[in-house]
């Protein structure tokens, strides 16, 4: 998706704050399945955010952050350009999708402006059409508007929408109407919708007589905290026939599973003492691992932690942490090479297996190892998830040996260690 806002000499005003709103809220809509861009225009088409330089980033909170503080410091100047801000939205649009970036589903562009002067058919008839694969969705701005024959012819000559917001309090209502125009294709043209599976959130969560339930304190005041969950939806389409194909949404349905349920099916037992797993969603984010450390270790709030502003979208390569050594070779970024190909196979789905080194932190980040690791990794079917189990390498075993004295009715407890089991994991 890519977003024009208009900051010509007449968006000023009210005009302004509303066009913010909107785009504010279509923002609101993205997750980081999505990616998008903002572009400023007026004399010039230019970025919001200039390190954004021609290039869909991720919808992730990080960067729709950024967006939004770029936002605040907009100024209407000179005559809106429509032909060049459209010529360069639908250039970046075409060269993501002929290079394969992006999520490679819909692509959107949004104009939001208080008027336009011209259809400008000759830019839509040079790259959107006879395909039409980017669709078209107009925000006219402003409640003293006569011309709205333009923006709307634009939008539904390219399978969209046009929007007419003439004051703040209506602006998400208009917004969240370009969702269903995106969805439709999805209900008329599939029997079958898959489950959709969102990343990590915290739910607040407290145990009350042996269960839980949500809410920021119990009846006796004891602090609450906060559970990590997923969710897994689907849509309930309307499939009864009829004369007219309709793509009628009747609801969702979906349910809450909380990560802990997730981590019992893989039991740490079986991983051994220095084994453990983890998993990440198709954007190498992580839905649990050991190092994943929410709220804040000095969050001792009287009735709620505090949580980190982007823990759910924390990435594979922020946790493991590879080891700069040289191997292979003395190539310095061997393991690094390896680690970036499992990252990668994790977020494709497919089977991975490999060994590097990495350093893992001991007595609460107080020590640090270099160990090598032995990285197993699997798609878990019908969902967008991957399983991840690192296995320390077996290749320098220790075993432990002493004279102990233990009481006085044994002597000692060299029996113990002298069968050949008690080989330990490295650095234990």
């Amino acid at each position: 998706m890519i977003i024009l806002l208009d900051i010509s000499g007449s968006m000023t005003g009210l005009r302004q704050e509303i066009a913010k709103h909107v785009v504010l809220n279509i923002l609101d809509t993205l997750n980081e399945n999505d990616f998008v861009n903002i572009f400023t225009f007026s004399d010039f088409t230019i970025e919001l955010v200039p390190c954004f330089n021609d290039t869909l980033v991720q919808a992730n909170l990080e960067n729709k952050g950024e967006f939004k503080m770029a936002l605040a410091n907009i100024k209407p100047e000179k005559i809106a350009n429509f032909s060049q801000a459209l010529t360069k939205a639908f250039i970046l649009l075409t060269k993501h999708n002929e290079n394969g970036q992006g999520s490679q589903c819909n692509q959107a562009i949004m104009l939001i402006t208080d008027g336009a002067p011209h259809s400008h058919q000759d830019v839509f008839s040079e790259f959107n059409w006879p395909q039409r694969q980017v669709r078209m969705f107009t925000y006219l701005i402003g409640r003293e508007v006569t011309d709205i024959g333009q923006l709307r012819w634009m939008a539904c000559a390219n399978k969209g929408y046009y929007a007419h917001v003439s004051t703040k309090a209506e602006v998400r209502e208009k917004v969240l109407k370009y969702i269903p125009v995106i969805a439709r294709p999805l209900v008329m043209y599939r029997n079958e919708h898959p489950h959709i599976w969102t990343g990590v959130y915290a739910d607040v969560a407290h145990e009350e007589r042996g269960y839980v339930v949500t809410g920021r304190r119990n009846k006796l005041g004891n602090k609450s905290g906060y559970k990590l969950m997923t969710s897994v939806s689907v849509p309930v389409f309307d499939l009864n026939d009829t004369s007219v194909r309709t793509a009628n949404l009747l609801g969702v349905a979906g349910t809450d599973v909380p990560i802990e349920e997730i981590q019992k099916l893989v039991p740490p037992y079986k991983l051994g003492v220095n084994g453990y797993s983890f998993i990440v969603n198709q954007n190498g984010h992580i839905l649990y691992h050991p190092d994943l450390r929410p709220v804040h270790e000095e969050s001792n709030a009287e009735f709620q932690d505090i949580l980190k502003p982007n823990y759910n979208s924390v990435d594979l390569n922020e946790v493991e942490l590879v080891s700069g050594s040289e191997d292979e070779y003395n190539d310095p970024r061997y393991n690094h090479s390896k680690f970036m190909e499992m990252r990668q196979q994790m977020i494709n789905q497919q089977f991975y297996y490999d060994n590097f080194e990495v350093k893992i932190h001991l007595d609460d980040m107080k020590r640090v190892v270099v160990r090598k690791q032995e990285y197993h990794a699997a798609p878990i079917d019908e969902t967008p998830f991957s399983l991840g189990i690192a296995l320390p390498s077996v290749s320098r075993p220790y075993e432990v040996v002493g004279e102990i004295e233990l009481s006085r009715e044994h002597d000692n407890v060299s029996a113990f260690f002298k069968n050949e089991s008690w080989n330990v994991h490295p650095e234990w």
